[in-house]
């Protein structure tokens, strides 16, 4: 086999008597195995040893890469579970709230949010504008409902007020509109109250057509709760009314009571129970200058005592710009 010569580090056969290089003896040689065998060993030692130390380097970056690795994911996890734990935080506080700004806050800032936190806000966002627009349209109805109340109230009938009812059944004054109902049904006078006071009226009227001084004064007491725009008015001012009516052209006057003609129970100034009765009259003039007004029409409010007098009357012009009878 070949060797390598200890002297000059040749190759040579193991069985040739000298190297042919520098001429020291092989064949026989006790040198030749010792000085070939170290120069074996040292470089498998070496060999080896480079081996170990590249070996050792693997480890370590495999440690520092997996440190690393490791330290990554830890962030990682300790990051998601602060997210996680903000996001909770906001969710708690967004709900308790209960302010639509807050939830729409929260929406903003937390797209990744768990979805079913997310539906629970914009359910509760939805249910507020629900709520919203029933108020605004339930305010709506609220001022409806209260003109027509007034408008009730101040017709002060039975129909006006059942018919309110009939449009406003649920209404939050429907209690005391049935009680006003109740209070005018039992007010109402009877049919015999309402023909006593039509008759009394009757009377005032007849007295005032035939121009009789002492008729007019007999369906009126000495001082009355109220004339026309006179409180406490006395039997001169009664007189001075149809005085006035009968104007120096005029030959002849004739006041007609016209239905409906209502009267109901009710309290005056002084507080005394009377039938209040409401109507309209009509008046003609018969007169000699034409050219003056012949035919008007008026509002009558009269409050007759139990003893048949007038205690309280109002008369009022239906026609436009028309004026109450006063001094």
């Amino acid at each position: 086999m070949l060797i390598h010569c200890p002297e000059c580090n040749h190759q040579v056969s193991d069985k040739a008597a000298t190297c042919p290089n520098c001429g020291i003896q092989i064949a026989g040689n006790p040198d030749i195995t010792s000085s070939n065998t170290p120069k074996h060993r040292k470089s498998d030692s070496k060999s080896s040893g480079k081996g170990n130390k590249s070996s050792r380097w693997a480890i370590i970056f495999f440690c520092i890469l997996t440190l690393v690795f490791a330290a990554g994911v830890g962030s990682y996890y300790l990051h998601t579970q602060m997210q996680k734990q903000d996001e909770e935080e906001a969710f708690k506080q967004a709900v308790e709230s209960n302010n639509a700004d807050e939830l729409q806050r929260y929406l903003a800032h937390y797209g990744a949010a768990p979805q079913v936190h997310r539906d629970s806000v914009k359910s509760m966002l939805q249910h507020m504008r629900d709520a919203e627009r029933d108020k605004e349209e339930q305010d709506q109805l609220d001022a409806i409902d209260s003109i027509d109340y007034a408008l009730a109230q101040k017709i002060n009938t039975i129909d006006a007020y059942e018919k309110y009812l009939r449009e406003h059944p649920t209404s939050k004054r429907a209690g005391e509109a049935k009680a006003r109902i109740l209070q005018l049904a039992s007010n109402n006078a009877t049919e015999e109250e309402v023909d006593f006071a039509r008759s009394v009226c009757r009377r005032f009227f007849q007295a005032i057509n035939s121009h009789d001084t002492d008729q007019l004064l007999s369906t009126v007491p000495s001082t009355m709760t109220r004339f026309l725009n006179r409180v406490g008015a006395t039997n001169s001012d009664v007189i001075t009314f149809m005085e006035k009516l009968y104007k120096p052209d005029v030959n002849n006057l004739n006041f007609r009571i016209m239905d409906p003609f209502s009267a109901k129970h009710a309290t005056d100034e002084g507080g005394s129970e009377v039938l209040r009765a409401q109507f309209t009259v009509t008046l003609n003039i018969d007169r000699k200058d034409l050219s003056q007004e012949r035919f008007s029409t008026y509002n009558v409010t009269a409050d007759i005592t139990q003893d048949g007098l007038i205690s309280r009357f109002n008369l009022k012009k239906i026609v436009a710009q028309a004026a109450e009878y006063s001094e």
